[in-house]
This record gives C-alpha cells, structure tokens and sequence, in this order.
C-alpha cells in the first residue's frame, strides 16, 4: 500500500506549507541590521582572491550599530569570551561589559562563508575615510535553520490486472480519496564571522556633498569598500 501511494504522489498538486524554525547555537545569534543601518556593498565580492577559503556562496555585509544594538551585541561577545577563557579574560569582560556608542562610531562587518575557516583568513584590516580603526572585537556564530516541510494527497485504489494500463478510478468516476499527509525536515547550516569595529569620532564627513566609506582589507589585500550613510 505504501508503494501505491507513492505511485500516484505525483498525479496532484503538491500543496506546501513552510514552518521556519531558527534555533541558534552558541553564542546567541543576534542581527542587529535592518533597514536604514545597512551600508551599501560597492561592487561584487564574488571577484576575491579569498574564494577558494570562503566558498562560491559565500556573502558579506556591513551596518551602522546605534545605541539600542549594544545590548545585544555585549551578551555575543560574552558568549564567545566564555567560550574562549584567554588568560586575560577577567580585564576583557570588564571591557566588552563597557562598551558604549559615546566612545566612538561603531560598524559592524559580516562574512558567511560556507564552513568554518581557519583563523588566517580572517585577518582583516578596516578603515572609514581612510582613517585606521581604534578597536576590534571579532566573534563567532553558527545558526541552525530547519524548515518543515509537508505533502497533502489523495491514498485512491488502484483499478486494473497485471501486465495491463490501470487507472486510480473506474473510467467515469471523479476521483475521491482520503487525504494523507506526509511531511520531510531541510535542515541548513550557517558559519557566521563578526567584527565589532570602533573609529573616533571625527572619521565621518558630516558635509552631505560628501561621501564615506568603510573599507576593508582583506588578508590577500582585496579591498571591499561599504558606502556610510550618514543621517
């Protein structure tokens, strides 16, 4: 009977209902960007010499961070100070626990390649107007995404001998059955490799007639360069 049924799952129309569940891993995921914080990504990065580290797939972005995203940042770089335990890591929570948009302007950058890389490939270098960072705090993330999946079908009888055409119902008949269902889970995975980076003060233009740019240096000296909108 399972057989039958499989048989005939493709004579209706699949009806699709999708259930995203995000379940994140250690640290806490966090996405502070949203409309009107994202900086816009001059050109493409799919030409970097880093491709083969980072995978065909792999995607960057960059956002303004403003007062209301720091609470939720300080418990990722919590999370991931916890998860490191470095000699100094009393003196670096008291840090992390003190960060605070009057310091200095704040952007942070993301790469998602599609695994994990090793640490070498994530040596990067970051400017605003051609002005070097003050601080960086770079931490790790890795999401779990889950989508449910489900199939609805008619289970209707098969009509017919062995060796000859059959058909689900006698010729004349509107098809009727019970409804089934049936349902399968896709599971992805996503390695995500942030940095909280600080500049002072005064590396924004404020002319409007003038634009600003967040520039990164990537360990092969590419250059990805974020227009900064300034409000």
């Amino acid at each position: 009977m399972r057989n039958q049924i499989n048989r005939i799952t493709n004579v209706y129309r699949k009806e699709y209902s999708k259930l995203s569940i995000y379940l994140c891993f250690f640290p806490i995921l966090f996405l502070p960007t949203c409309a009107g914080k994202d900086l816009k990504l001059q050109g493409e990065p799919n030409r970097l010499s880093e491709l083969p580290y980072y995978g065909a797939g792999f995607q960057v972005s960059a956002s303004r961070i403003e007062k209301e995203d720091f609470d939720e940042i300080r418990k990722d770089l919590k999370n991931e100070l916890a998860s490191r335990v470095p000699k100094d890591r009393v003196e670096k929570w008291k840090e992390v626990s003190s960060i605070n948009d009057s310091e200095g302007i704040y952007i942070l950058f993301q790469i998602v390649p599609e695994t994990r890389v090793l640490p070498e490939f994530l040596e990067f270098q970051f400017s605003l107007n051609d002005k070097p960072s003050e601080k960086i705090w770079n931490y790790y993330i890795q999401t779990f995404t889950a989508r449910v999946r489900n199939y609805r079908f008619s289970a209707l009888p098969f009509y017919g001998a062995f060796g000859y055409p059959y058909q689900t119902v006698p010729p004349g008949v509107y098809p009727s059955g019970t409804i089934l269902y049936d349902s399968d889970v896709i599971t992805t995975t996503e390695h995500i490799y942030r940095f909280l980076v600080r500049f002072p003060k005064d590396a924004l233009v404020l002319n409007s007639s003038n634009k600003n740019f967040f520039q990164v240096v990537t360990p092969t000296k590419s250059i990805l360069r974020f227009e900064y909108y300034v409000k």
